[in-house]
């Protein structure tokens, strides 16, 4: 995933954070905005708000899109992400946001952040890349572990399997004439890569994990859809 994530930051790390960002435009205004917008309704869905003040992680934070918003707000957030490269453009267009720690993560756990240590978690439009939904379930665990007791996490996930396929969007010739444009430059690459069609979760074993780690989860939205929307709080010290 790192070496995937590190070649579409150098490719264009906008589209690729933000797919609806034209490929080959950096349309920053319109970015930002997005994200602000897409914060506050992950936040309303959730029923969640960050309190002034608050201990922050945000999961696959890429160049800081929802970041800047969350920081806004709360007291310290840590913005990780598994690429490097992703998070050097993050801290050159966030120099100004001194509550952000900018965190590498492993691709696995939350290593890094202590045990209890964050008030609230936030994950948008990450998971449902990862191409092993196991991966996503350990990530589940791990907010658990630090969570505070009565902390939250909001997060998105994918609980649809067919939009992982590779045909899903496309038919044989029209995957044949994106790969051709992609190779000119023309149209993004990796698209039919494992780490950018990514995985669903089972809305059951993501509620087994999260019991197991000490958490409850307290409100599914879109349950069936690409754009699931999970609350979940942690319950027990």
């Amino acid at each position: 995933m790192r070496r995937f994530w590190d070649r579409r930051a150098r490719e264009d790390a906008f589209h690729f954070v933000d797919s609806r960002i034209p490929y080959g435009h950096e349309d920053q205004e319109r970015f930002w905005g997005e994200g602000e917008k897409d914060l506050a309704t992950l936040l309303e869905i959730a029923g969640v708000t960050i309190e002034p003040g608050s201990r922050v992680l945000e999961i696959g934070c890429g160049v800081g899109r929802l970041t800047r918003s969350i920081a806004a707000t709360a007291g310290r957030v840590v913005a990780l992400d598994v690429s490097a490269e992703m998070l050097a453009r993050a801290r050159e267009h966030n120099g100004e946001l001194d509550n952000v720690t900018w965190l590498l993560g492993d691709g696995a756990t939350l290593g890094g952040v202590d045990d209890a240590s964050v008030d609230g978690c936030i994950s948008h439009v990450v998971f449902q890349h990862i191409p092993d939904p196991r991966v996503t379930l350990g990530y589940v665990a791990e907010m658990g572990r630090v969570l505070r007791p009565g902390g939250w996490a909001a997060f998105q996930v994918s609980n649809d399997p067919r939009v992982h396929r590779a045909d899903h969007h496309a038919s044989a010739g029209r995957r044949l004439m994106r790969r051709i444009r992609a190779g000119t430059g023309r149209a993004p690459r990796g698209v039919d890569d494992p780490a950018w069609l990514g995985s669903a979760v089972d809305l059951d074993e993501l509620a087994r994990t999260a019991e197991g780690a000490g958490m409850k989860v307290e409100e599914v939205f879109g349950a069936g859809t690409q754009f699931c929307v999970i609350r979940t709080r942690r319950t027990r010290a």
